[in-house]
């Protein structure tokens, strides 16, 4: 009997494995709303927008940093 539930767990486990290592992170969408929003203040400053973009810039590069979003992929 012990034998048999043994089985099982290994069976499951080797079924559950190729979704876990398969699995790729995904971002937040708080992580992936800082990055569409540096992208789009970056770009303001480009088209020469400067009032209050830098520190709001500055300001979203540190949440970002302080999340570690720059672990995903976008």
């Amino acid at each position: 009997m012990k034998r048999g539930w043994r089985y099982r767990g290994l069976v499951a486990g080797l079924l559950l494995w190729p979704m876990l290592v398969s699995a790729k992170q995904h971002p937040t969408a708080e992580c992936r709303w800082l990055h569409d929003r540096i992208l789009i203040l970056k770009q303001s400053i480009a088209r020469g927008d400067t009032l209050g973009t830098r520190e709001e810039l500055a300001r979203w590069q540190q949440e970002y940093q302080k999340k570690r979003c720059s672990q995903y992929d976008y």
